[in-house]
């Protein structure tokens, strides 16, 4: 493939909406991906959680062709996820301050706005068209977490960055503050072969600043102590030990790379889609728990946050609420106002004891203790 149509590619990825993009052919993928001794010793390790899948994902690595038949190229893409408005206000700064408001929700950036999945997977369908204008009619498929896909080896190994040691990918230009797409392609491409050097050193500021010591050493994570994965993929009852630790962490979790050095990089979107919506990036903790159900699947249509259902989100929010104990039971030294607003939240935590489902109503119930303790 000629230097100038790989150039045409990434320029076209560029007009798209993607901040970075590179090639990657899939003979190469399978010579020089290590990943599979790595991944089966995660596994044997068992730090996944709950999620299973993870033990059927590996089998995709070696036959990528069940994904798309005759796979033989994927172009890895980018995309910036920072907000004008957060770049402005010194984002990492104002983001940690703002998990010291125990009465306020802490929405993980990435989630404020509209859906990623959605964003990425309509803006890959639209390059691949555009690609094909100038390589020809080609079978192609868009995956944006869709597919068992290796998404960060795949980056990798196509120069866009390396795996830092929150296990996340990272580089010079940008951090890590930016979601990965990949548009598998059945047409042969040259890869761009320009593997990035890691540049953590010595740093460990990523682990050090995890709320519930979830990482285990550098570039090992155990899944099921992550707030992430415990506010969004856990389907059950949050283990109380870990309770306590995710304060006011409704949904996500950006410690990590809140402290990261490199994220003073971190770069402003070049599409509208990822503005916050409907108040999320400073809502009280009560006002989202006194959302109905209607409320939740109206409010958040087109968002990420829909994945998780209303069950999880007010098992979310209850916990926050019991975090916020130690907030509301200074109200001597407060005034009657926050007074008020702690009988509200107890009252709204008690209804939920009451008639909340089997996953609410514990979590409901252990925050209501908590506020009702005087320590």
């Amino acid at each position: 493939m000629p230097q100038n149509v790989r150039n045409k590619i990434k320029s076209l990825a560029k007009e798209a909406g993607f901040s970075g993009a590179s090639i990657l052919s899939v003979k190469d993928f399978k010579k020089y991906n290590q990943l599979p001794s790595n991944y089966n010793k995660y596994l044997e390790k068992k730090m996944y959680g709950d999620m299973d899948y993870l033990t059927k994902k590996l089998s995709f690595f070696y036959t990528p062709e069940k994904i798309l038949p005759d796979v033989k190229s994927v172009l890895i893409v980018t995309m910036n996820y920072l907000t004008n408005s957060l770049i402005r206000e010194n984002w990492q700064e104002k983001s940690l301050a703002h998990l010291n408001k125990p009465e306020k929700s802490y929405i993980s950036l990435y989630a404020r706005g509209r859906d990623y999945h959605k964003v990425l997977k309509n803006r890959l369908k639209a390059l691949a068209k555009s690609i094909s204008e100038v390589i020809g009619d080609f079978g192609y498929r868009a995956c944006v977490d869709s597919a068992p896909l290796f998404e960060i080896e795949l980056a990798q190994l196509a120069g866009l960055g390396w795996r830092g040691k929150n296990t996340l990918l990272l580089n010079k230009e940008s951090g890590s503050m930016f979601f990965l797409g990949a548009l598998l392609m059945d047409c042969k491409l040259v890869s761009m072969p320009d593997k990035k050097k890691n540049h953590c050193g010595s740093c460990r500021a990523c682990m050090d600043v995890c709320p519930t010591d979830a990482f285990v050493g550098p570039y090992q994570l155990d899944a099921s102590r992550c707030v992430s994965y415990l506010t969004i993929e856990h389907k059950g009852i949050i283990p109380k030990d870990l309770r306590p630790l995710i304060g006011n962490r409704v949904y996500g979790c950006d410690d990590c790379q809140l402290v990261c050095p490199w994220n003073k990089f971190a770069k402003v979107s070049q599409v509208p889609d990822f503005d916050v919506r409907n108040g999320l990036s400073n809502s009280t903790l009560l006002e989202l728990f006194d959302w109905s159900e209607k409320d939740f699947y109206e409010k958040h249509r087109g968002s990420s946050i829909l994945r998780i259902g209303y069950p999880r989100w007010l098992r979310n929010l209850a916990v926050a609420l019991g975090n916020s104990s130690q907030y509301f039971n200074q109200v001597e030294n407060n005034g009657a106002g926050r007074a008020r607003e702690k009988r509200a939240v107890m009252l709204s935590l008690s209804k939920k004891v009451q008639k909340g489902c089997d996953l609410v109503a514990p979590h409901a119930l252990w925050a209501l203790q908590r506020l009702e303790s005087k320590d």
